[in-house]
C-alpha cells in the first residue's frame, strides 16, 4: 500500500512555534484484579498460587513523574505527588500545566523520594497529598511515609473464603521504586489525560502468604511487594507496549534516504493486523501529521522539501498501542 505525504499537509507549527504548547496533565486509574474490577471489602480474587484474597485497604504514593517526549527527553512534573487510594476509584489527579502535547510514555516512582520522605506532614496544606491522612500514611520522621499500605484477608484454610488477616505497610527510603511505561496519548482541548490500569493481583506474585502476615517496614515481604509493583505489570498505561516490542518492530522499518532532502521512502512490515495509524512529530512532541487507515505493511513516500531542517520522529500505532518508532533527519 502506498501513501503520499504532500508538502501542504505538514503544519506550519514546525517553523512558527518555538516551544511545545502548555496543557493540563491529568491522571486517572482503573482498580482491577486481573480482568475484573477490584472493590474494597467486596472483590475476592485469586493470586499466583490460586489463594483467594480480599482487600480492605489499598493505598500508595506516586511521585517524581516524568512525561516522555518522542525524542526520549523527559518533562519532569516537579513537586507533584499522588496518593492513589482504591477507596476513591474514580478520583482524577490534576498535576498542573506543563509544556507537553504528546506523551510517548511516562516514568513513575512508587513511594516518596528521600528529599521529601522525612518532612513533617503537618507542614503541608490540608489538601496536599503529603499532609496528614486518615488512616495515616506517615510512620514517623525516621522511617517517613508508608509508600504502600495493602491490607486484607487471605484464604489459608482452603474453603475459598479469605479469613487470615494481613497488613503490608512498605516504608523506608530503600523501598523507593521506579517504573517506565511506553505508550502514546495526545492532548485534547488543552488537557493531556493519561489513564492507567492497576492489577492488585500482581502485587502478591511469588508471595506464599503464610507465616507472619503483619509486616510494617522493609522486611522481605515488603521488599517483594514493592519489587512486584515495579516489575510485574501492577501499573500499566492505556496504549502501553514494552520497550522490547517497540525495538523489535522498529527493525522491520527501512527509510531511505536518511538524512532526507526533498523526499524519503518508508518501507515496513509490522506484526499487526488491520489498519494502523502513523504519527509524525517534532522534537518538542508536537504532532505534525496523523495518517490513519494504513496497512500493516507497505511503502510510504514522505515529501520533506517543505520541512525545516532537524530531527523528526515517525511512529506506528494500533488502537493507540505503540508498535514501532524511528527518527528521520531532514537536511537541505
Amino acid at each position: 500500500m502506498t501513501r503520499l505525504f504532500t508538502p501542504f499537509l505538514f503544519l506550519a507549527v514546525l517553523t512558527s512555534t518555538a516551544f511545545a504548547q502548555t496543557n493540563q496533565v491529568v491522571f486517572s486509574f482503573d482498580h482491577k484484579a486481573g480482568a475484573d474490577s477490584m472493590v474494597l471489602n467486596q472483590t475476592v480474587f485469586s493470586i499466583w498460587n490460586n489463594k483467594k484474597v480480599l482487600l480492605t485497604r489499598a493505598e500508595f504514593y506516586i511521585s517524581e513523574v516524568e512525561i516522555h517526549h518522542p525524542d526520549s527527553t523527559m518533562v519532569p512534573l516537579t513537586d507533584q505527588y499522588l496518593l492513589v487510594d482504591a477507596k476513591n476509584p474514580t478520583a482524577e489527579f490534576d498535576l498542573g500545566a506543563w509544556p507537553v502535547e504528546t506523551a510517548h510514555g511516562v516514568t513513575l516512582h512508587l513511594g516518596v523520594p528521600q528529599s521529601a520522605n522525612h518532612n513533617d506532614p503537618a507542614g503541608y496544606p490540608a489538601n496536599h497529598q503529603l499532609a496528614p491522612q486518615n488512616p495515616t500514611m506517615h510512620w514517623g520522621w525516621s522511617a517517613g511515609y508508608r509508600f504502600m499500605a495493602i491490607e486484607g484477608k487471605v484464604d489459608n484454610n482452603g474453603d475459598g473464603v479469605p479469613e487470615t488477616v494481613f497488613e503490608f505497610h512498605n516504608l523506608f527510603d530503600e523501598l523507593y521504586r521506579s517504573l517506565e511505561l511506553t505508550g502514546m496519548k495526545e492532548a485534547q482541548n488543552g488537557v493531556l489525560h493519561l489513564h492507567f490500569v492497576l492489577d492488585y493481583a500482581q502485587l502478591f506474585k511469588n508471595m506464599v502468604m503464610t507465616g507472619t502476615l503483619i509486616q510494617h517496614g522493609k522486611f522481605a515481604s515488603n521488599i517483594a511487594m514493592m519489587n512486584n509493583a515495579a516489575t510485574q505489570n501492577f501499573v500499566t498505561m492505556v496504549g502501553t507496549s514494552t520497550t522490547h516490542e517497540v525495538e523489535s518492530n522498529s527493525l522491520n522499518i527501512k527509510v531511505s534516504p536518511n538524512p532526507a532532502n526533498s523526499e524519503t521512502m518508508l518501507e515496513y512490515t509490522l506484526s499487526a493486523s488491520g489498519s494502523l495509524d502513523l504519527m509524525l512529530t517534532n522534537t518538542l512532541g508536537q504532532t505534525v501529521r496523523n495518517l490513519s487507515g494504513i496497512s500493516a505493511s507497505g511503502t510510504v513516500r514522505l515529501e520533506t522539501a517543505s520541512l525545516s531542517e532537524g530531527i523528526y520522529y515517525y511512529a506506528f500505532y494500533k488502537n493507540g498501542h505503540l508498535l514501532a518508532r524511528k527518527s528521520l533527519m531532514v537536511k537541505h
